[in-house]
């Protein structure tokens, strides 16, 4: 008799059970037939796989070396009609629906997204108000989505979407030209910033401007912002000819000779990196997966001068555990 599929599970069975009566009412089957296979089993692999006994049966040394076998073989068959199942599911259906805004790690969740057996590609969406991306999440028009909140102006998320907190309070830095007078500053006071142009987005893109005002209004200060810009590289573009500074992400990158990243002192802005996504999609399956990525992804980034040592300090002390 040649082993088959169907007497490797009667071995798991058998042993999983702990005795042949109770395999037997997993499987279906009455002892007597149950042990008059087990028999031709054993005589086919040559070797008798288990002791038995009045109050069970437990795997021979020989039993246990067939049992890590059969286990192996019976985990490869699962993980084939897995992916078989997952297959299916993925053809002919629609590409996973990324949006919000994250700096790289928008672009590099999308690329990891894409090298999934279980995302049927994704298309990417930029969108700076992370209510908006929030509600397109509700709504259906997006899978999922990372956005950035601040304090005070946080996302209105209602039963249609869930959500993870990746980072919860990351500093927000400031973007300088290198021959800058405030360049060789290790940190730099939001007071000192106050005195040169400020080029951000324009008020009504999302909750940033008043976030940033109320800030100031504290500290006494008002941003001089000479500049309204949509697109990050025309304000890089500014920046770097020494037209104006501007905030930028801290996991922003230092560029030789164009751009210069520098902490705030005490850190007086802060953002929550926040992702949402829908219950209802393929991401829900895979949360943990996509949050374990996200933040395996932040803290390799160390993109910065000043990221390094706030992630050292407080940053890694912060993120979730997946």
């Amino acid at each position: 008799m040649e082993v088959e599929i169907r007497h490797l599970r009667v071995i798991v069975a058998i042993a999983e059970s702990g005795s042949l009566n109770r395999a037997a009412k997993v499987l279906g089957l009455s002892q007597p037939g149950l042990t008059g296979q087990l028999q031709r089993i054993e005589n086919s692999l040559g070797g008798q796989l288990f002791f038995r006994a009045e109050r069970g049966s437990s795997p021979t040394p020989f039993g246990h070396n067939v049992l890590t076998e059969a286990r192996a073989v019976l985990r490869g068959l699962q993980g084939i009609r897995r992916r078989a199942e997952t297959q299916s599911r993925l053809t002919g259906a629609a590409p996973l629906r990324l949006g919000g805004y994250g700096g790289f790690l928008h672009i590099e969740l999308s690329r990891w997204l894409a090298g999934r057996d279980w995302a049927p590609g994704v298309r990417l969406t930029e969108e700076t108000d992370p209510q908006c991306s929030a509600d397109m999440v509700a709504n259906g028009i997006l899978d999922l989505a990372m956005v950035y909140e601040w304090p005070g102006f946080g996302v209105r998320l209602g039963d249609e979407v869930h959500s993870v907190v990746i980072v919860p309070a990351e500093p927000v830095l400031v973007m300088l030209s290198p021959d800058h007078a405030l360049a060789q500053e290790r940190e730099i006071r939001l007071e000192a910033l106050a005195e040169y142009p400020w080029v951000d987005e324009p008020p009504g893109m999302s909750q940033w401007p008043s976030y940033l005002s109320q800030v100031c209004n504290r500290v006494g200060v008002s941003m001089d912002q000479q500049h309204e810009v949509l697109f990050s590289p025309t304000a890089q573009e500014l920046v770097s000819t020494g037209v104006a500074v501007a905030p930028a992400l801290a996991t922003g990158q230092d560029r030789p000779g164009r751009l210069r990243l520098r902490g705030l002192a005490g850190n007086p802005l802060r953002q929550c990196l926040r992702l949402v996504y829908c219950p209802r999609s393929v991401v829900a399956e895979h949360v943990e997966e996509i949050c374990a990525q996200l933040v395996r992804t932040y803290q390799r980034r160390g993109a910065n001068e000043y990221f390094q040592r706030w992630w050292a300090d407080e940053g890694r002390h912060t993120t979730p555990t997946f």
